[in-house]
């Protein structure tokens, strides 16, 4: 059957799409997409060089801590091509048994064909419009033309090349098993998705984004094993009241197809609203929520919640946070969640009560706080509590759970 979820793969053993395992190297590749050069051979080529340091305790069984060198360099190739390459050079300790990490992260050569037509060959970005089916690098091909006051995406891709915490890609009980032993590349799937946006629909702020994503299992498996190809439909939809309050919808269709089992088919919806704040400490406050059944099985497993942490399949929450600057250089937002299952098989973890069918998981919140002394030094204190006992699916004998992270991350 489709792999169950288990507590590991919402930590970060089971990683984040855009980083190694923890919140730091997602905050590096922040750096990487949005600083600025801070030298440069000549005017048109930048390089530089990011370091990062993450650690992150929790009371299950992972403690982690990562190191990272992240060098990149980019240039133009003539008048109407570019070149991007990144990676990373580091080591990581887990649970006390350390080793080092090497990892290609974003690396491409973009060709402009003309003002509304580009193409992207190598290791890059690509997002569905609903943003929980397929998020993060890839390997591969894709295209953008804008037209009609739209803008048309599509791409082909391999995912058997990834770090398999980087691409976090566990669809099936194979994929869940490897994610423990001593392979380094994610699971083999071939994906090709086609979105399409369009801003100002019918003159108005409304803003509509439409996905088709189809993905192939290409992994070889053994006779008791599975393989685990789907399909999905999606949509995004953005109205802005005002300019400070905007709603935001999103849905997804997905079809499963697994050996030994019928087709089946999953769901997926989210919805938040956002108020913009500003004075003397702006800010902006979100209140929102998400749904996936049971079979709905997203291509990369983005944890949902900040310390429980399940993978976004049979999984429900509602949630609000606040984000605030409060100083020139401090940062600080505030979640609370509360999360619920679907089913009483898809999500697992120590302490669920085998004879509950309830699908009260509990309530987390979560605290985080950014000081940034200067434009390429950023350092990142989070910390948050979840707990089951507001719930009526764990034990009564379940202990309140924590997760803390520390991040320092620096652009040289």
């Amino acid at each position: 059957m489709v792999m169950k979820q288990n507590r590991e793969q919402g930590t970060e053993a089971r990683g984040q799409k855009l980083g190694i395992r923890n919140g730091g190297i997602k905050v590096a590749c922040i750096f990487l997409l949005l600083l600025p050069a801070p030298c440069s051979l000549l005017p048109a080529i930048d390089f530089g060089l990011i370091i990062n340091q993450s650690l992150t305790l929790t009371d299950g069984d992972y403690t982690g801590y990562t190191a990272s060198a992240i060098p990149w360099f980019a240039a133009p190739l003539g008048a109407r091509a570019d070149v991007y390459l990144s990676g990373s050079i580091g080591g990581e300790i887990e649970n006390g048994q350390g080793n080092m990490l090497f990892e290609v992260f974003r690396s491409e050569l973009t060709f402009n064909y003309s003002d509304n037509v580009s193409f992207t060959l190598g290791r890059h970005y690509f997002r569905d419009s609903f943003g929980l089916i397929m998020n993060g690098l890839f390997d591969g091909l894709s295209a953008t033309w804008d037209i009609g006051g739209g803008r048309l995406n599509m791409g082909f891709f391999y995912t058997g090349l990834l770090y398999k915490h980087t691409a976090s890609i566990n669809m099936s009980a194979r994929d869940n098993d490897s994610m423990d032993d001593d392979t380094y590349f994610a699971s083999r799937r071939i994906a090709g998705g086609i979105n399409w946006g369009k801003t100002s629909i019918f003159n108005t702020p409304a803003s509509l984004w439409l996905s088709g994503i189809v993905q192939i299992d290409v992994n070889d498996v053994d006779d008791d094993q599975t393989t685990v190809h789907s399909q999905y439909l999606a949509a995004r939809f953005t109205l802005p009241f005002s300019n400070v309050l905007n709603l935001e919808l999103g849905g997804s269709l997905g079809l499963l197809q697994e050996t030994g089992f019928d087709v089946r088919t999953g769901f997926a919806a989210s919805a938040a609203l956002q108020q913009l704040f500003f004075g003397r400490v702006p800010g902006m406050l979100s209140l929102g929520g998400r749904l996936a059944t049971t079979d709905f099985v997203p291509i990369t497993g983005e944890a949902q919640g900040m310390v429980l942490r399940p993978v976004f399949s049979g999984i429900a929450l509602v949630q609000a946070s606040y984000a605030a600057r409060l100083h020139d250089s401090l940062f600080a937002d505030v979640n609370a969640a509360y999360l619920f299952r679907t089913d009483t098989q898809t999500f697992t973890s120590a302490g669920l009560n085998d004879q509950s069918q309830s699908p009260l998981l509990g309530l987390e919140f979560f605290l985080n706080l950014s000081w940034a002394p200067l434009s390429d030094v950023m350092f990142t204190l989070g910390g948050g509590l979840f707990f089951p006992q507001m719930g009526k699916a764990f034990t009564d004998e379940s202990a309140t759970q924590y997760r803390v992270e520390v991040t320092a991350v620096i652009s040289l």
